[in-house]
């Protein structure tokens, strides 16, 4: 912790330095977006004799959820090359400690702390992501025990139990969600955020663009327009549940989604992974369904005149608009199962982008690459220091 000087010598105030390290993606526009208040926040909250500067850096940190203490070394690592006081890791990574949902872990002695962000949730992130990080500041800076004194106090805070996470553990000090339940499902919808299922709805134009063709091919024949009238509620609604989970289940299969059985993932990280795939593949369905039944309510009103849906149909002779609602309802439902067959022929990366385990692929290539360029760096100025040697021993 510094301390500025003015020109006489007399102490002028205290300055702290704090690193934020973001994960690329969600978390780093997160980090972006709350990071010029922290310096307001943290004055108000903690200590307004202090100049507060909070640095930005981003940074994957770790592969992978099962190497929490190699988040803590690179952290580390990054806080001391940079000069920070201290240094808070906000990532995308989820973390589980006996079946508890983590929310965040520091290390006091090493002035460095890991904030899982999909354990906030996804109701308001921005504030609670901001709160945790002031209180972490307040920890490494007052050097009170969790909870004590200084605590932030909020309906989320009061949801958070503190845990020793053992003494083969990087942090020594744990934050888990008291409800376990509750938590994975906060975990499993902040990890499906994160994911941004709305960015591959607009790149999956393949399967809405067949989807379309589909419903509005087989709408022009009778034969559903009769089933549209005979179906009864709990038709259209298997039909509907049938189309989005066959569409759902046929993405998982065709694009090798599904997270297998591997000595390299511990199976709670495996589950979780799986319901987050699940999750954000229903939600892209879900709309992609919606927009084709938009479509094809434009399509089908414009091309089947009332009266020669009267005509061709014998089951009931006074059609209404709600029949009509019922035939798109049937047609999309239809569209969409075989749009289903279209989704194998979209590019797998756009597929692949929205699972954790691409990007967990994704940021384990990007630390290799780093690792082996700070090696390289290495060897190559061991060799610089052999040549120095061999020529001043030539000059003896």
């Amino acid at each position: 912790m510094a301390k500025d000087m003015s020109q006489g010598g007399s102490e002028v105030m205290e300055k702290v330095t704090v690193g934020l390290i973001t994960a690329p993606g969600v978390s780093e526009r997160l980090g972006r977006d709350i990071i010029n208040p922290l310096a307001e926040a943290a004055g108000i909250i903690i200590d307004d004799t202090v100049d507060w500067d909070f640095d930005y850096k981003t940074h994957p940190l770790a592969s992978s959820s099962e190497f929490i203490s190699e988040s803590f070394d690179k952290a580390e690592s990054i806080r001391r090359d940079n000069g920070w006081d201290m240094a808070i890791a906000v990532s995308d990574l989820p973390s589980i400690s006996s079946g508890k949902v983590v929310v965040s872990e520091f290390n006091g002695d090493k002035k460095v702390s890991l904030i899982s962000v999909p354990a906030i949730g996804i109701i308001s992130t921005r504030k609670k992501l901001r709160n945790l990080i002031i209180h972490h500041v307040e920890q490494h800076y007052d050097d009170d025990p969790p909870g004590g004194k200084g605590a932030i106090k909020s309906n989320f805070m009061n949801r958070i139990s503190v845990v020793d996470p053992g003494e083969d553990e990087a942090s020594n000090n744990r934050y888990i969600l008291k409800s376990t339940i509750a938590g994975w499902l906060k975990l499993v919808g902040g990890m499906t955020y994160l994911n941004e299922p709305w960015t591959a709805v607009s790149n999956l134009k393949t399967i809405v663009a067949l989807s379309f063709a589909t419903g509005t091919y087989i709408s022009i024949f009778s034969t559903p327009w009769e089933l549209s009238l005979d179906y009864s509620l709990w038709r259209f609604l298997l039909l509907t549940f049938i189309a989005i989970f066959g569409m759902t289940g046929w993405l998982i299969y065709a694009h090798n989604l599904w997270e297998k059985v591997s000595t390299k993932n511990q199976p709670s990280y495996r589950y979780l992974y799986n319901f987050t795939t699940v999750a954000t593949l229903l939600g892209i369905t879900i709309v992609n369904y919606l927009i084709v039944y938009m479509l094809l309510t434009v399509s089908i009103i414009i091309f089947v005149p009332m009266g020669l849906f009267e005509t061709w149909t014998e089951i009931d002779p006074d059609i209404k608009w709600m029949d009509y609602l019922n035939l798109i309802w049937f047609s999309s439902s239809a569209g969409v199962l075989a749009g289903a067959l279209g989704s194998s022929v979209e590019d797998e990366e756009k597929i692949h982008n929205v699972t954790y385990s691409y990007r967990q692929m994704y940021r384990y290539r990007q630390i290799e690459e780093e690792n082996e360029k700070i090696s390289k760096a290495r060897q190559s100025e061991e060799y610089a220091g052999q040549e120095q040697t061999h020529d001043e021993s030539e000059d003896d």
